[in-house]
């Protein structure tokens, strides 16, 4: 029992305390506060950054919310947080009275991060049927809290343009790197995401599973380096406007836009001319870029999907431009 009392002691002492949570994660650190309330005053005076990875939200609707936590020491936690006829409960704990689940969660989520000093390497927000809770959340958060949240790379699925606008608003620009968005629930425009720092800083971004609405040459989109996106429509006119702002870009490496149609692939020699391989189910072209060693390998997936990629002049073969000049831009 002394023994027990000594070591309590040592760890209310708060340069000892600091040794010892540089090697713990997140759920050590939360076992060790449950050890005395001195123990716990003194964890909150080092504010012992947490180490989290990786976290992943499954937002179904104001019944339930998943948070599932990955450590810098993989080790892993899921919190379930669920609406009942009594109250609510959090795992295993259960609690009586009326309760507003959006508000209980965030409470949890901010106290979890609140001492992170690394970026996050994964955020994951899975939305649900309910956006109108996902509203609700949003509108609940704290953007002194959120407004520095470091996130290196995003994932937001089953949200709408407006969900996924505010998210992006809470997450510190300086540190995003990935952006994708999947599966979205209702019709999606970019309209308004080149206003963003966010959108402006990130390196990559991938749209999946939807398309958006936004016209192809209003799109601002050539300040990332790496793109993957889908429309619903794609004219020979908007290849020749992607060809040229790839050009002109000197971020931008590879862009894989994908369409559901394809307005008038015939006129497509007429505008790119002959191919320098041409097979069933691609056609391939290589433009020198003006002023430059580089020039653009354009791969055209038939009835799928058009792969801008850039590449030195050396690297490619012999003959691929037309003539000796080769085909520029």
């Amino acid at each position: 029992m002394e023994s027990i009392e000594k070591s309590r002691k040592i760890l209310e002492n708060p340069l000892i305390m600091k040794n010892v949570l540089e090697d713990l994660g997140c759920f050590d650190i939360e076992r060790l506060r449950k050890v005395s309330k001195s123990v716990r005053n003194c964890i909150e005076i080092v504010k012992p950054d947490p180490k989290i990875r990786k976290i992943a939200l499954k937002i179904e609707d104001s019944n339930f919310i998943r948070m599932d936590i990955c450590s810098k020491f993989q080790e892993n936690l899921s919190i379930f947080y669920q609406k009942n006829l009594d109250g609510y409960s959090v795992n295993r704990a259960s609690f009586n009275g009326p309760c507003d689940l959006s508000k209980i969660f965030l409470t949890d989520f901010t106290q979890i991060l609140k001492n992170q000093r690394v970026p996050i390497e994964l955020l994951d927000i899975q939305g649900g049927s309910n956006d109108q809770f996902m509203d609700l959340i949003l509108k609940n958060c704290s953007p002194k809290f959120f407004g520095q949240f470091q996130v290196q790379n995003l994932i937001l699925q089953r949200l709408s343009d407006y969900q996924v606008f505010q998210i992006l608003k809470f997450i510190d620009s300086k540190f995003l790197e990935t952006i994708t968005i999947m599966d979205a629930l209702k019709s999606f425009s970019l309209d308004d995401y080149s206003k963003l720092d966010q959108w402006k800083m990130a390196k990559q971004l991938v749209i999946e599973g939807f398309s958006i609405t936004t016209p192809i040459q209003n799109l601002e989109i050539f300040n990332f380096s790496n793109l993957d996106i889908k429309v619903p429509n794609l004219s020979i006119e908007d290849v020749i406007h992607l060809k040229t702002k790839f050009s002109e870009s000197q971020t931008v490496m590879k862009l894989k836009i994908n369409f559901e149609r394809f307005t008038n692939p015939e006129n497509i020699e007429n505008f790119l001319r002959r191919p320098y391989s041409q097979k069933s189910h691609n056609s391939i072209w290589f433009i020198r870029i003006p002023n430059s060693q580089k020039c653009l390998h354009l791969n055209y997936v038939i009835s799928r999907s058009f792969i801008f990629s850039r590449f030195d002049v050396s690297s490619i073969p012999e003959d691929a431009f037309p003539n000796r000049l080769g085909y520029q831009i």
